[in-house]
């Protein structure tokens, strides 16, 4: 009889998950009814007996299926199709105990103040409760959702790591700098000591009566009354197609506005973000004093009396988009303390990149004279010379001294060759190193977005010992116009394809770092599929789901052969408050591939807070 039971139990298993994957893949509205009406009674009865009240278990039995239907697509088949809509079932009470504890706290708050309707904003100076609550929007979204969900809504510090799918210490962490920097913001307003004490007397917001009311529409169709002598599996049988239909119109996704929790995943996704993005070790190219012209460098040169150090190099080496011999100074020579000491001491640092100087580049006509007459004054002077090659000029007439081939340009030969160039005493540098990769400028209302490509490990990791090309993680800067970043954020209920030309922009650089020296080199990215898909999840949060395959050569001044890239990326953007425009995006791969090997891409708005 075990046997038999266990048989039927792993049957009616298979068959939940066919369900649910034929609603999932084909959208097949009659399975998922069908996957409903299997576990019902089963889910009413697991919610009456947490609830203890019958209408409270209908609400839950509601709000897990329409859980159910707006996650069937993230479901991986971690357990069985039926204890994941248990999960749901069991969550949803538990919130509803807490809500309702919440409730009487705020009725006794209400009372001992002398009215009970007595606003609990009463006591606080209604300017200071407006400051604090800009200042609680103001906050980075990992710090507002843990510090309002503690201090606001009074769950323990355990709670909030579990409905944001975080460990107990990043949360404590998160709370601590999130309510210091609260502190500091108010300090010139007298509230920063009083601030932990007025965020409770702010939840005071009820969903709009609207939102209530077509929720609860569904309910007297779709489910169950406790003296009903009809069972409730064929109560949802008879209505499941109805609830569907009203579940995927612009009325059921606007769920958020009573409800608008951060998705589960965004934390998996913004860890990845974190931990691919560039270490400091990966940025000490930063730490040296760079002037950005060849003219701006001769110019210090005379008036300081050091030699220009000219690097010069196919690709851009401060995005770690560049060719082999430019990676390999960046990571090894250029990473090193004490080249980089004495570079900012005794030199003039300077770079410049074939992407500008070459003929269809941005660079000045001047700076290119001064390029070309110094490549032929070291052809003429028999010494090594092109585009990957270091150069050192003469302070007082410019003129090339010395070169040096990047192949060449070991830590210790480059420092070698630095000491034994130098003309004075060490000093300050001449220009304040800062950060090389940066965002460039953008008109009001677009959306700057910062992308890092690197190579993982066979585990999915950042790898730890890296081949050359390796090093140095790719970096890209993407401005989307006010008009596409407006594509990002289709209205409640809606989910849509992005057009081609802007899928293509942002995903055919989800590539790792390789020798080419432009995003598309000389056009040969072959593209096969570029997919962008954005859906409104709730009032605040529209998830991006993205999709690549392309080929693409892995050198562009030489010859080589193509490799297949392929990526499957997810993110979510975060909207304004009045959903008018994107406040945040975070996106990173599920899987990506360059030829045999793995690589990681995350994607981040610049200034959403997660490096």
């Amino acid at each position: 009889m075990e046997n038999v039971s266990a048989h039927l139990a792993e049957t009616s298993g298979v068959e939940d998950l066919a369900l649910l994957r034929g609603f999932v893949e084909r959208g097949d509205r009659a399975a998922l009814g069908a996957l409903f009406s299997r576990h019902a009674d089963t889910a009413y009865r697991f919610a009456l007996r947490l609830c203890r009240n019958p209408a409270d278990a209908e609400d839950v039995l509601q709000s897990a299926f329409l859980e159910v239907f707006r996650r069937a697509s993230v479901f991986r088949g971690g357990s069985s199709v039926r204890t994941w809509i248990l999960g749901f079932v069991l969550n949803l009470s538990r919130n509803k105990a807490r809500e309702e504890a919440r409730r009487k706290v705020r009725q006794e708050r209400a009372a001992a103040a002398g009215s009970p309707s007595a606003s609990p904003d009463s006591a606080v100076d209604p300017e200071i409760a407006a400051r604090v609550r800009r200042a609680v929007d103001d906050l980075p979204e990992h710090y507002r959702a843990p510090v309002w969900l503690h201090y606001g809504e009074g769950l323990s510090p355990a709670e909030v790591a579990a409905a944001l799918d975080l460990s107990g210490d990043t949360v404590r962490k998160q709370l601590s700098r999130g309510i210091d920097q609260l502190r500091a913001e108010l300090l010139p307003y007298g509230a920063a000591l009083s601030v932990a004490a007025i965020l409770p007397t702010l939840a005071v917001e009820t969903a709009p009566p609207s939102v209530a009311a077509s929720v609860a529409a569904m309910a007297p169709a779709a489910m169950p009354t406790a003296a009903s002598g009809v069972g409730v599996a064929s109560k949802l049988a008879a209505t499941a197609t109805a609830m569907i239909a009203l579940a995927t119109s612009a009325t059921f996704l606007w769920w958020g506005e009573g409800n608008d929790q951060r998705p589960r995943d965004l934390a998996e996704i913004e860890r990845r973000v974190r931990e691919w993005q560039p270490t400091l070790e990966e940025r000490r190219f930063d730490d040296i004093g760079w002037v950005n012209t060849i003219a701006g460098s001769l110019q210090l040169a005379r008036e300081s009396g050091r030699p220009v150090f000219l690097l010069t190099q196919s690709g851009r080496i401060n995005l770690g988009r560049n060719d082999g011999g430019s990676q390999y100074v960046r990571a090894h020579a250029l990473s090193d303390p004490r080249v980089i000491d004495l570079l900012n001491s005794c030199f003039v640092p300077a770079y410049i990149s074939n992407a500008d100087y070459g003929d269809l580049g941005g660079a000045s006509p001047e700076e290119k004279r001064l390029a070309t007459r110094i490549w032929a004054k070291a052809e003429q002077a028999k010494l090594p010379w092109g585009m990957d090659c270091i150069y050192l000029l003469d302070p007082a007439d410019g003129r090339v001294n010395k070169t040096l081939e990047l192949p060449r340009a070991s830590p210790d030969e480059t420092r070698r060759w630095l000491e034994a160039s130098r003309r004075t005493p060490p000093g300050s540098p001449l220009v304040k190193p800062s950060r090389q990769s940066v965002p460039p400028t953008a008109p009001p209302g677009a959306l700057v977005l910062h992308l890092t490509a690197r190579y993982l490990d066979t585990e999915g990791r950042v790898e730890t010992n890296r081949p050359d090309f390796h090093e140095v993680p790719g970096e890209d800067w993407i401005v989307l116009s006010p008009d596409e970043a407006g594509q990002l954020a289709p209205r409640p209920g809606e989910s849509r394809p992005l057009g081609s030309v802007l899928s293509e922009r942002l995903l055919t650089c989800a590539h790792p770092s390789d020798i080419s020296v432009d995003r598309d080199p000389d056009g040969r990215n072959r593209i096969d599929v570029a997919e962008l898909t954005v859906t409104r999840v709730s009032r605040s949060y529209v998830r991006v789901d993205g999709r690549l395959q392309m080929r693409r050569a892995f050198a562009q001044l030489t010859s080589s052969s193509e490799q297949t890239v392929t990526a499957l990326l997810k993110g979510y953007a975060e909207l304004e408050a009045d959903g008018s425009r994107i406040r945040s995006l975070r996106m990173a791969s599920l899987s990506a591939t360059c030829g045999e090997l793995k690589f990681g891409v995350a994607i981040r708005s610049h200034g959403s807070g997660v490096d």
